[in-house]
């Protein structure tokens, strides 16, 4: 029985310390980070750049959200073990609530993922190009990268939209 509560704990604190720092990170992003590099127009930019090209804040949130997902998989496929099946796990309502934030949480990691960082790529290859090319950047350049700024935006907050319901879900399982 040690080594099971153990075993608990350690995944437990991996968790809840991974999705603190994915979701207070993007919190960070989302609210505060955006809307200021987008208030301060080009003179954002420099800034903006450090962030993402080269301190890679989202690989880094990906990479918070892959091990926050990988230990509370174990932590749920120990307590789906206890009830014995999927299906009696699921027919319960912690099993059922903590099934549904985990959900909303593979779906916003994975439009982190597959929407984006391929919108963030793009928009740092743009911008390092119109950068390099040393006059003012082509209307159309200049409105492509506003729409991928946007699109990276938008698919941020979606994603946070999804982890705030997956912790909101998680930490009131049991009183459902």
């Amino acid at each position: 029985m040690v080594a099971l509560s153990e075993y608990m704990i350690v995944f437990r604190i991996v968790h809840i310390l991974a999705g603190v720092v994915w979701v207070g990170g993007l919190t960070m992003l989302v609210l505060y980070i955006q809307p200021s590099a987008k208030s301060l127009g080009p003179a954002g930019g420099p800034f903006v750049m450090e962030l993402l090209a080269r301190r890679k804040l989202p690989i880094f949130l990906l990479a918070a959200g892959a091990v926050t997902i990988v230990a509370g998989g174990f932590l749920y496929w120990r307590d789906w073990q206890a009830v014995g099946s999927l299906g009696d796990w699921v027919d319960t309502r912690f099993g059922l609530t903590l099934t549904v934030g985990a959900g909303a949480a593979v779906a916003g990691w994975l439009v982190g993922l597959f929407g984006v960082k391929p919108t963030v790529d793009r928009m740092l290859g743009l911008a390092k190009e119109l950068a390099s090319s040393g006059g003012p950047p082509p209307p159309e350049r200049a409105a492509e990268l506003q729409a991928l700024q946007l699109r990276s935006r938008r698919l941020a907050i979606v994603v946070l939209a999804l982890l705030v319901a997956s912790v909101l879900l998680m930490s009131t399982a049991r009183y459902w």
